[in-house]
């Protein structure tokens, strides 16, 4: 288990829970009054409740209603706990599963009853649903609240000032939500907190994730509270902390200032103030997330209580750790995100407590000198991951007899270059609950003895380079649950000797080990339930795996080329329910795919390069959340149903398929899309201009080789982001707008998401392939094989980042912009059959990543430009139809005025051979045709039977 510095904070909230109400409980003689049982009824009246947590909440003991406590002498109501208890989840969940806690989330209104319990001392509502409004004032009556929890509640709007009137609060939590914690959270907002500064007795106070007009005011107030034990103001974006002269919340033993950019703005001091070196009972301190603070040396040595200390993401030094040294008391230390060597790691030695490390994204370079083994001993929990660590694995991992006590627990290493093999030694480590070495250089067999680490619970190993046979004895790890062996050299076969005991499996990744075979028995059912099946390009097929039957909870399924030879089976239907993800991809799945119609949970569904047939379903509507759909290179037939229009896509790729009509109307409404590609279709239309008006999200439009016609609208132009233009083999007319020259894409490299879709292109000449990361990668311009005309834009120049250009195949004239050398990225440039003409730009030659080039058939003239990456393009098929060209790369010399010697240059003797063959062909062709037309004109004149003629032809008889 990874901890999260907030499940401390989690810890000191139960804590103090029982300080409130340990001796408050459900008692079965005691019986509460009939004001408290009216009360709490008119209470449940205003509320939701459509799981029935309230119940119980009949009859007339109240005291024995769930979530009611009661003062076991008087019988009076002191205590309601209506928070949600199971928001905590270790982990991701299905939608399924996030739905049916959500729906166990209590909602509607808060009725002023409450009031009428005279002795309510405790009150949590945390963890439920309250739709945005605000704290209800009347809580600033409940005069006798020591403990109020408003937490992660769905409350919104301002805090009431009125809440100053509860002098005896002790504990107010009222801020959001974390990590895997379930819930709307809050979206409050205070204006003023000089009201908190009645709180003389408050221990604990929470304004995490709050929007705080006036930090000033806060701290301020803040410093009024001497019984402060726990504070968190973890986002809040206090961006400052401030200079006190003198503290007086010096009890403070927790405080979480995660996540304020304090530091971030150079209008904003970095420093941590002197004031902290008071704080000498602090045992929590979290200053990492999104802070950037000064080296907090001086100030951290002097708090000696120290047991847990956060400073990721700060950029801290070595000279950190000389300060760390001296808090022999800490048990948990986040260095993530910092500039820490090995050099100095040595300075932790002292930390004899010292429990958990974490040293993800440092400057840990090289080899682990094995002088740090002592201290690594001692850890339960490590993380070296993200560092260019290299090398063999450190000795203690590989043989944990070198530890005087062996306490590792969870041990990551991902992201890093060790190289080695995946070490027998490591069976020995029995405590162990988490290996993570994702996307290292591993290699080697996995041992049989792993399954010695009866403990473990995520194994990791994806990314690497291990091999031979998965041994069947890890099917014997009874706590797995997660296996995910992806993307190695795996081989032979994974049987169901492999899972006999894994039934508390979640996830099972086994992708892309492509020589890796399943084979199960046709009636075999794991004993598992997962949420996540990973096999791409694992054979499970050819049949559909019946065994998938089972699995009731499935939020992801990808069995992409998984030779799969199969119909669609109709049960799918009921294991996609609650699905999120499906990637059936490259199989030769036949069928329809209406059964999908029911799998309302779905965003992202991969159903290309099979067999599919048939129509769209119209159906697929149903899908209300569905982001990304991939139908691409099946047989689909008929027309795009117009319903895809009502659903949120960002990515529709149909390309491919035998679909007919019209692009449907109802696309203008998904202004969310990013990739749209209809191509290799049978499409007819004049080309929309609502795309450019509509689809103004749009990255990638892909429309080619349809039978789209008209011009290209200026509309088009709108479409800012647009990275992939292709409208290539339609019927499209006019001149290429010079606006395409804005598509800022092609000027601004960006990040963006990387997304599992396939897009198939004809780019240098041949068709590639493009995936996932690839796509984002790429600026391509295609408008080919149309009926364009005018001259190319100079504008087109300014896409500098553009890589592929392709105009051939249209009726261009003009020259090629003579700064064109500017787009410094192109690989690709195709021209051909144009009428382009003029000379080619010598800038040309500064193109050192072009490796594709055809200018073939045009009325370029001049001299070829040389030098640097056209020295390679020596294709001479690339120039070819151009006659008045000339230069080296055709073997062509110019004259002294730069141009083509056809006529005048003095033939070599290949140049001699040439000609003489040419001179041939001339006279074998114009000999015939002479003989033939002078022998009609003499046929002509013998039907006419002049005399003349005759005596011609008697003439011409006796000389031959």
């Amino acid at each position: 288990m990874n901890y999260h510095p907030f499940l401390i904070l989690l810890l000191l909230v139960f804590v103090t829970n029982l300080e409130v109400g340990f001796t408050k409980t459900h008692h079965s003689n005691t019986t509460c009054s009939e004001n408290d049982q009216k009360a709490l009824i008119e209470f449940k009246n205003g509320l939701i409740d459509n799981s029935n947590r309230l119940s119980s909440w009949t009859g007339q003991n109240c005291c024995k209603w769930d979530g009611v406590f009661c003062d076991e002498k008087t019988g009076d109501v002191v205590k309601i706990d209506l928070h949600y208890k199971n928001y905590l989840l270790d982990g991701e969940y299905p939608q399924r599963v996030l739905d049916n806690h959500t729906k166990n989330f209590l909602r509607g209104e808060l009725s002023p009853s409450l009031v009428k319990l005279k002795h309510l001392s405790y009150l949590d509502l945390s963890h439920n649903y309250f739709s945005s409004i605000q704290i209800p004032p009347f809580f600033g009556l409940l005069m006798n609240l020591r403990f109020l929890n408003l937490s992660c509640a769905g409350f919104g709007g301002y805090i009431p000032k009125n809440l100053g009137n509860l002098s005896r609060l002790e504990h107010l939590y009222l801020g959001g939500c974390y990590g895997y914690i379930i819930g709307p959270g809050n979206d409050l907002r205070v204006d003023s907190l000089r009201w908190i500064s009645k709180f003389s007795s408050l221990k604990s106070f929470d304004l995490s994730q709050l929007v705080i007009e006036d930090t000033k005011d806060l701290w301020n107030s803040i410093n009024m509270l001497p019984s402060l034990l726990s504070l968190n103001l973890e986002g809040c974006n206090l961006n400052i902390l401030p200079s006190f002269t003198q503290v007086n919340f010096t009890s403070l033993s927790s405080l979480n200032i995660r996540d304020n950019m304090i530091g971030m703005s150079s209008e904003n001091s970095s420093i941590i103030p002197p004031w902290f070196s008071n704080l000498t009972m602090l045992m929590n301190l979290h200053l990492g997330g999104q802070n950037k603070f000064d080296d907090p040396t001086n100030v951290l040595e002097k708090l000696s209580s120290l047991r847990v200390l956060d400073v990721s993401n700060n950029g801290f030094g070595d000279s950190l750790l000389s300060s760390l040294s001296k808090l022999n008391n800490l048990v948990y230390l986040d260095l993530l995100g910092n500039d820490i060597h090995f050099s100095s790691l040595h300075l932790l030695g002292n930390l004899t407590s010292l429990s958990v490390l974490k040293l993800r994204f440092n400057t840990l370079k090289g080899l682990i000198p094995e002088g740090l083994t002592s201290i690594f001993c001692r850890l339960s929990v490590l993380d070296l991951s993200d560092n260019e660590i290299s090398g063999l694995l450190p000795t203690f991992i590989r043989d944990p007899s070198s530890c005087l006590e062996n306490r590792l627990k969870e041990l990551y290493m991902g992201n890093t270059k060790f190289s080695d093999f995946f070490p027998e030694g490591m069976s020995m480590h029995k405590n162990l609950e988490v290996i993570d070495s994702t996307n290292s250089l591993l290699y080697g067999e996995i041992p049989s003895s792993i399954s010695k680490l009866s403990n473990l619970r995520f194994l990791r190993i994806s990314n690497n380079k291990l091999n031979g046979s998965i041994p069947s004895s890890i099917g014997q790890l009874s706590n797995l649950e997660e296996l995910d062996i992806s993307e190695n050299l795996f081989t032979g076969i994974v049987s169901e000797l492999h899972f006999v005991k894994l039934s508390k499996l979640m996830k099972l990744h086994l992708s892309k080990n492509e020589n890796l075979v399943l084979n199960v028995s046709s009636n075999w059912y794991p004993t598992f339930q997962v949420k996540e099946i990973g096999m791409a390009s694992v054979k499970v097929g050819p049949d559909f795996p019946q065994w998938l039957q089972k699995q009731s909870i499935l939020d992801t399924l990808i069995m992409s080329d998984a030779n799969i030879s199969d119909m669609i089976p109709n049960w799918l239907s009921n294991i996609t329910l609650f699905m999120t993800t499906l990637d059936l991809s490259v199989n030769k799945l036949v069928g329809g795919i209406s059964v999908l119609c029911d799998a309302q949970l779905l965003n992202s569904i991969d159903l290309s390069k099979n067999l599919l047939s048939g129509r769209i379903p119209s159906c697929l509507s149903n899908l209300e959340g569905l982001r990304s759909l991939n139908l691409a290179d099946n047989s689909l037939e008929g027309e795009i149903p117009s319903s895809l229009g009502d659903l949120p896509l960002r990515f529709l790729h149909l390309q491919k398929n035998n679909l007919q009509g019209k692009i449907p109307l109802s696309f203008q409404n998904l202004t969310w899309l990013e990739r749209l590609d209809l191509g290799e279709n049978k499409l007819k239309d004049v080309f929309p201009t609502w795309i450019g008006e509509k689809l103004q999200s749009l990255e990638l439009l892909r429309l080619n080789s349809n039978q789209f016609y008209g011009v290209i609208p200026l509309e088009l132009c709108q479409i800012s982001s647009l990275c992939w233009l292709n409208l290539a083999g339609n019927n499209l007319y006019g001149t290429i707008p010079s606006c395409f020259g804005n598509f800022s894409c092609g000027r601004i490299r960006g990040p963006g998401e990387v997304f599992g879709q396939r897009v198939e292109s004809f780019m240098k000449g041949i068709p590639l392939e493009y995936v996932g990361e690839q796509i984002l990668l790429l600026r391509i311009l295609d408008l080919s094989e149309n009926k364009l005309v005018g001259g190319i834009p100079k504008e087109l120049t300014k896409l500098v980042y553009l890589q592929y250009l392709n105009l051939s195949r249209n009726s261009l004239n003009g020259s090629i912009p003579k700064k064109i050398g500017d787009l410094k990225q192109l690989e690709s440039l195709d021209l051909s059959h144009n009428k382009l003409s003029g000379s080619i730009p010598q800038s040309l030659a500064s193109l050192n990543y072009l490796s594709y080039m055809n200018l073939s058939y045009n009325d370029f003239s001049g001299p070829i430009p040389t030098g640097n990456q056209l020295q390679s393009l020596d294709d001479q098929s690339f120039y070819v139809g151009n006659p008045r060209l000339c230069g080296i790369l055709i073997k062509k010399s110019c004259n002294g005025n730069g141009t083509s010697n056809v006529n005048k240059q003095t033939p070599q003797d290949g140049d001699h051979d040439q000609d003489v063959d040419e001179h041939k062909w001339f006279y074998a062709g114009i000999a015939p045709g002479f003989c033939v037309g002078f022998l009609g004109i003499l046929f002509i004149l013998y039907k006419t039977r002049n005399r003349g003629v005759v005596h011609v032809f008697q003439c011409l008889a006796r000389r031959l």
